[in-house]
C-alpha cells in the first residue's frame, strides 16, 4: 500500500508542477520541482521497502542515482533562474546527470550477468548517437557552443540506459520490471532530445516543448524507480 501511495502523491505532484511550469522560471518554480524530484526517490525507496524480493543493492543504486536527477533538476532549474552563472549551473547539471546514468547502468550490468557479446551490444546505442548527433545538429539547426563535448557525451551514456534496458529485457524473459526500465530509458532519453531543442536551437524554448520535456522526464524517472516494486 506505501508503495502506491507514494506512487500517486508522486503523480499528482508532477501534474502540478508540470501544468504550472512556463518558459519562465521563479524560486516557487524551483521548489515545486524540488518536491517533485524528491517524491521520484521516494517512490523507488517505498518500492525497496514493500518489495521483500528486491536486490538492495541494485536498488540502493537506482535510488542513489535518483538523488543525483535531484542535483541535476536542482542545477537545470538555477541555470534559468541565475543568468549570470547559468553556465556553471549548466554544466554542472550535466555531470550530475552524467553520474545517475553510470549508476543506472551499473546497476543493471551488476544484477544481470551478461555475455561478453552482450555487454558489447549495449555500446551500439551510444556509438551511433555520437555518430548521428552531428548530422542531426545540422538539420535541426543546434548551436551547442562550449557544450558540444559533454551535450554529446552525455547523449552517448544517457542512450546506454536504455540499451542495457533493452538487453536485460530481451535475454531474461521479458519480466515486468525490465520493462518498465526500459521504457523509462527510452522517455529519458527522448526527454533530452527536447531539452536540446529547448537549450540549443533558436526557437526551441516553447512552453509545449518545456511541458513534453516535463512528461517525459519525470515519466522516465518515476517509471525507473517504480520498476523496483516489481523486481523479482
Amino acid at each position: 500500500m506505501l508503495f502506491w501511495i507514494i506512487l500517486a502523491i508522486s503523480v499528482v505532484v508532477t501534474a502540478i508542477y508540470t501544468a504550472k511550469r512556463n518558459t519562465t522560471v521563479k524560486i516557487s518554480d524551483l521548489a515545486i520541482k524540488i518536491a517533485a524530484s524528491c517524491l521520484f526517490v521516494a517512490v523507488g525507496i517505498a518500492a525497496i521497502i514493500s518489495n521483500p524480493d528486491v536486490n538492495l543493492t541494485y536498488g540502493l543504486m537506482i535510488v542513489m542515482g535518483g538523488v543525483f536527477g535531484i542535483l541535476g533538476d536542482i542545477f537545470i532549474e538555477l541555470k534559468w533562474i541565475d543568468k549570470e552563472k547559468g553556465d556553471s549551473f549548466f554544466t554542472f547539471g550535466f555531470v550530475t546527470f552524467m553520474i545517475q546514468h553510470v549508476l543506472l547502468v551499473a546497476a543493471v550490468f551488476i544484477h544481470y550477468p551478461m555475455t561478453r557479446l552482450n555487454a558489447l551490444i549495449c555500446f551500439v546505442a551510444p556509438v551511433v548517437v555520437l555518430i548521428v548527433s552531428g548530422f542531426a545538429a545540422k538539420i535541426t539547426k543546434m548551436d551547442m557552443g562550449k557544450f558540444k563535448v559533454i551535450a554529446n557525451s552525455y547523449g552517448a551514456l544517457a542512450s546506454m540506459t536504455f540499451s542495457v534496458g533493452f538487453m536485460t529485457m530481451t535475454t531474461y524473459g521479458m519480466e515486468l520490471s525490465q520493462i518498465i526500465f526500459f521504457v523509462g530509458g527510452v522517455l529519458f532519453f527522448v526527454s533530452d532530445l527536447i531539452l536540446s531543442q529547448i537549450f540549443f536551437t533558436k526557437n526551441g524554448c516553447t512552453r509545449l516543448f518545456v511541458v513534453l520535456n516535463h512528461i517525459t522526464y519525470y515519466g522516465a524517472q518515476i517509471l525507473i524507480a517504480a520498476s523496483l516494486f516489481f523486481l523479482k
